[in-house]
């Protein structure tokens, strides 16, 4: 018995269009299965609104506080950013020696806009106090 060795044409040919069917439904799952939240460093915040918003270019030292006063301060170390949790006991000390490193003494105070403004305040004397020489105010954009 002689097998028939020959090959007909066409056979063996991959079909890519399901392979490629496969792979945007993939994607398009993956896109809705994805939520976005805007989230600032771990802490949720939710900015004031403002007409103008100014951002200085460079934002080395970052305090973000949110509504139920919990504390980050976000910073940049050789061009990565880190962060630190702190509380407002020992919030001048982590200061001190970051602005010790910051060839710029500028500080940018992201707070929730239902924290007290008496608490906001606190804040900013005890950045003073530090070594902070500007002080800036985050906020989102009214559009």
């Amino acid at each position: 018995m002689k097998l028939d060795r020959r090959k007909k044409r066409g056979e063996g040919l991959l079909e890519l269009t399901p392979l490629v069917d496969v792979v945007f439904l993939l994607l398009i799952f993956f896109l809705v299965a994805t939520t976005f939240e805007d989230i600032k460093g771990g802490i949720k915040i939710e900015l004031p609104q403002s007409a103008i918003r100014e951002i200085s270019e460079v934002k080395e030292i970052q305090i973000l506080v949110d509504k139920d006063k919990k504390m980050l301060l976000n910073y940049k170390v050789a061009g990565k950013n880190e962060q630190v949790v702190v509380d407002k006991g020992n919030l001048k000390d982590e200061l001190e020696k970051r602005l010790k490193e910051s060839p710029e003494k500028n500080v940018i105070i992201s707070a929730d806009k239902k924290l007290d403004y008496g608490y906001i305040v606190e804040i900013m004397s005890i950045s003073k106090e530090a070594g902070a020489t500007s002080l800036d105010i985050d906020t989102a954009s009214k559009n």
